[in-house]
């Protein structure tokens, strides 16, 4: 499976340290088929990825779907929560984005 800076991409600075390009998030379009909660009190982006998919480092797929900040895990209580169903078809959105 698709890890978040597989495909970043790199280049050698002056002092030549391995610089990485700003990581890019698609949009991710809404379907039928995504799964909806409302988040309660100690949800955390981690526990639901893994719950969903089996992989808690995939939290970011949750975030960027609802377009939360990557700066907390806890998303707001009582929050209608979509979590993107085709794992893969958002895989791929970001490797394109970054490729």
């Amino acid at each position: 499976m698709a890890r978040r800076y597989e495909n970043i991409g790199t280049y050698k600075g002056i002092d030549g340290k391995v610089i990485y390009l700003p990581t890019q998030y698609p949009k991710l379009a809404p379907t039928n088929e995504d799964y909806y909660i409302i988040t309660k009190d100690q949800d955390r982006l981690d526990l639901i990825a893994y719950d969903f998919y089996g992989d808690s480092t995939l939290w970011w797929v949750v975030a960027m779907a609802n377009d939360l900040p990557g700066d907390t895990m806890f998303p707001p209580l009582g929050f209608q929560l979509r979590v993107p169903a085709n794992l893969d078809s958002a895989l791929n959105a970001f490797d394109n984005s970054n490729s």
